[in-house]
């Protein structure tokens, strides 16, 4: 079985392009690898690297910050 790869930058392009080598002759299959979802733990390291934390010097400090 021979496999070709296709790599898009929009997947909005990706149901017509489905569709189309759906549509040819010799073709078995087509799928689309799932996203990867990430565990708590990646996501909170993500959001360290992508800077989505806030960072205090005291609980007085978030608090106050917060309203509370």
């Amino acid at each position: 079985m021979t496999q070709l790869v296709i790599t898009l930058k929009d997947e909005s392009y990706l149901p017509n392009i489905r569709r189309i080598v759906k549509s040819l002759v010799g073709v078995e299959k087509v799928s689309t690898p799932r996203k990867k979802r990430l565990t708590p733990y990646e996501q909170a390291q993500l959001d360290v690297k992508e800077g989505r934390i806030n960072t205090y010097a005291s609980s007085e400090e978030l608090f106050k910050k917060m309203g509370i």
